[in-house]
């Protein structure tokens, strides 16, 4: 079983990160596995786009790459390439590890885009893409590259693929033996799990208490325009603001009233109903909302799910977090009944 070569499929805009790419590929090749990185072969029409999904199917995994470029749009589709690459190896169910560098990097202009419906979709597209629970922000090749040979062992970890192996390679004896092993782990890990959960159900009370006393830093950023004369200009104003646990909990709360919502839905509550400024907000951390969802998925409020098609994933409510809404929804119903008085 230790000579399985995993086949991986790099995807991502190509002239703008052609030196990622082969960092990317050393990497891949470093640790044992096959990488499918079309370097000589990117789709410019359907007929082309045909072949690389043939080569999607027969992929472990799927590994894709954000800079500041949208990419080459199908007239048939409407968006890139990179995109419908990204959205078929979702539809097939096969893993994917999504690298987006981080916003504030600068980067040479013939690196970005500058149209502005190219700048939209690609907006879009990697809040799409970072909703994967896989999802890592980069700032340079080399934190690329780490993060890449992090998350790939962990994906080969905890993701079992069929991979690739040697028929000459194959002893069935042997597999039956490691699945009779995996039987026995699999028992001993249950029976670990039933009898820790009362000590979990016990630990939930204490995290109750530091639910009340959290609080979320959330730094951001906004552009306002600076007139000086007949003359204007965008200017980027920083901030930041210390938001309690319970009030986003609110908000994210009175969003799930019956219907399961995106990350992005999640984000847009936060900014219009947390955030006071009369322009647009950009969360320095991009990842500061998913980090919220966490906290609140490990006090057992929220948990998430995929869609159908699993190009997305939901949030909802459980049942702990419905009663804990309704109790809060109560108390502001009785405070502005009292109000009134």
């Amino acid at each position: 079983m230790d000579n399985i070569k995993y086949q991986v499929f790099i995807s991502s805009t190509y002239t703008d990160l052609i030196e990622e790419r082969r960092k990317v590929l050393d990497v891949l090749l470093m640790a044992d596995c096959i990488p499918a990185g079309m370097e000589a072969f990117v789709a410019t029409d359907l007929e082309q786009f045909e072949v690389i999904k043939k080569v999607i199917d027969y992929c472990d995994y799927y590994v894709l790459i954000i800079g500041k470029r949208y990419g080459s749009i199908s007239p048939e589709t409407d968006i890139s390439y990179t995109e419908m690459e990204y959205d078929y190896a979702i539809s097939k169910g096969i893993p994917v590890l999504v690298f987006a560098l981080d916003e504030s990097v600068e980067l040479p202009k013939e690196k970005v885009d500058s149209d502005p419906l190219q700048l939209i979709k690609l907006k879009k597209f990697r809040e799409k893409a970072m909703t994967n629970r896989m999802a890592t922000i980069w700032h340079t090749p080399d934190e690329l590259t780490g993060h890449l040979a992090i998350s790939i062992m962990k994906a080969k970890s905890e993701i079992k693929r069929p991979g690739w192996q040697r028929a000459v390679n194959y002893d069935e004896a042997s597999l039956r033996r490691t699945i009779m092993d995996l039987q026995t782990d699999n028992e001993r890990l249950y029976k670990d799990v039933s009898e820790k959960q009362s000590i979990i159900d016990s630990l939930m009370e204490q995290n109750d208490i530091a639910f009340e006393d959290c609080n979320i830093k959330f730094d951001y950023y906004y552009f306002k325009t600076v007139y000086s004369g007949s003359k204007s200009k965008s200017e980027k104003v920083s901030d930041n603001k210390s938001i309690p646990l319970v009030e986003l909990f609110k908000v994210i709360s009175l969003e799930m009233l019956d219907v399961a919502v995106a990350e992005i839905r999640i984000v847009k509550a936060i900014k219009s109903k947390l955030f006071k400024e009369d322009n647009d907000i950009y969360f320095s951390d991009s990842q500061i909302v998913k980090q919220v969802l966490m906290q609140l998925s490990e006090l057992k409020l929220i948990y998430s799910f995929w869609s159908d098609s699993k190009s997305n994933l939901f949030w909802n409510l459980t049942e702990k977090g419905e009663k804990l809404r309704n109790d809060y929804l109560l108390i502001r119903n009785q405070q502005q009944s009292n109000e009134g008085e």
